[in-house]
């Protein structure tokens, strides 16, 4: 039995500081694991909760590392559950899940902890966590299979890795004048932004979009905070973009979460153009990656029935598929669990509309 790691919850101070503390995290943080990110789930009646990881390094005698976990938490009939969003991430996992599995059995009406660490996908580490006593579960996260490129080995390195035909539209977007800017975060930007969002699919907008309630939240939150920014890319002289994407910068990770563009346009080569423009600040900014948010998994990259295919042939195009764990459950109340996900889920998520994080 491995020694458990100390788990609590953050004292305000640490909440107060949480976006500088979650880049000292092992994984250097993640747009789930933000304030922001926090604030927004709100929107969906998740309530955040603020752990504190200290946990042991195997083999190193004495060496603990620290790990600043974000849990959702969420209410359903048969009791409560925390779901944790791509964390906590360890070097070690196994202390980590003993300690949360100590520290949860004594929140009272909790019915399971789902956790996900941020690390790759091998049939190795799924028996590993299968084998503390782990459920897996399903993929939780768009970003479980993503294209991540590596900020650090510097622009020139960056760019070169990049296919022919990206460093193409980026060298030609910028020789025939498509401007770049970063726009302030008003209610025109979001509306803005949002109508171009909305031009794929007839005017439906991408697969899996949320109304636009909580973009609005999203943005805001992530704006307000300073972890999040809008890039605009015009291809004229009307005012009006012709592509626009948004990024968030919370943790050492930066993530292109929303993306859209008007069909019409004089220019080709924007959307490259915006993400290598965004690259560039985060690389300025110091930061570690830059996640393209979301393909299909490696075995439906070319399955056109997927919802992401069509993004994927674009993304691809800067690096390849790296697949991260799926969610695994701590189940802390089998019986309640078991007759939940059988059952009570299917009825109860009818009756009750929202997003289901307890899958």
């Amino acid at each position: 039995m491995p020694i458990a790691a100390s788990v609590r919850r953050a004292d305000p101070s640490e909440i107060a500081e949480w976006d500088a503390r979650i880049e000292t995290n092992p994984d250097g943080g993640h747009m789930v694991q933000s304030l922001a990110f926090a604030e927004t789930k709100r929107f969906d009646g998740l309530e955040p909760v603020f752990l504190v990881i200290d946990a042991p390094v195997a083999g190193v005698e004495g060496a603990t590392e620290r790990i600043h976990a974000l849990a959702l938490e969420g209410k359903v009939s048969l009791g409560r559950y925390w779901y944790l969003p791509m964390g906590p991430t360890a070097t070690d996992m196994a202390p980590v899940v003993e300690g949360l599995r100590a520290f949860a059995k004594g929140e009272d009406g909790l019915l399971v902890v789902k956790i996900e660490p941020h690390l790759e996908r091998t049939p190795e580490r799924i028996t590993e966590l299968v084998g503390l006593g782990l459920e897996q579960s399903r993929d939780m996260q768009v970003m479980t299979h993503t294209v991540v490129l590596d900020l650090a080995q510097g622009e020139e390195e960056l760019f070169a890795s990049f296919s022919q035909m990206i460093r193409r539209q980026v060298r030609g977007a910028t020789k025939k004048g498509y401007r770049v800017e970063r726009p302030e975060p008003t209610q025109q930007t979001f509306d803005r932004m949002h109508a171009m969002m909305l031009t794929v699919a007839g005017g439906k907008g991408m697969a899996g979009m949320r109304e636009r309630a909580y973009y609005d939240q999203f943005w805001g939150a992530f704006t307000r905070g300073g972890t999040g920014r809008f890039y605009f890319g015009y291809d004229d002289d009307s005012g009006e973009p012709q592509a626009g994407i948004f990024v968030t910068t919370a943790g050492r990770t930066v993530v292109y979460k929303d993306g859209g563009s008007r069909p019409d346009r004089k220019i080709n080569g924007g959307s490259a153009l915006l993400l290598w423009t965004a690259m560039q600040d985060a690389i300025a900014d110091g930061k570690l990656a830059f996640d393209l948010a979301g393909t299909p998994p490696p075995d439906r990259v070319d399955d056109p029935t997927h919802p992401f295919h069509g993004l994927a042939q674009f993304k691809l195009r800067f690096g390849p598929i790296s697949s991260f764990l799926p969610s695994f459950d701590l189940v802390l109340q089998p019986l309640r669990h078991r007759l939940w996900e059988n059952v009570v889920r299917r009825i109860e998520w009818r009756i009750k509309k929202g997003p289901d994080t307890l899958r």
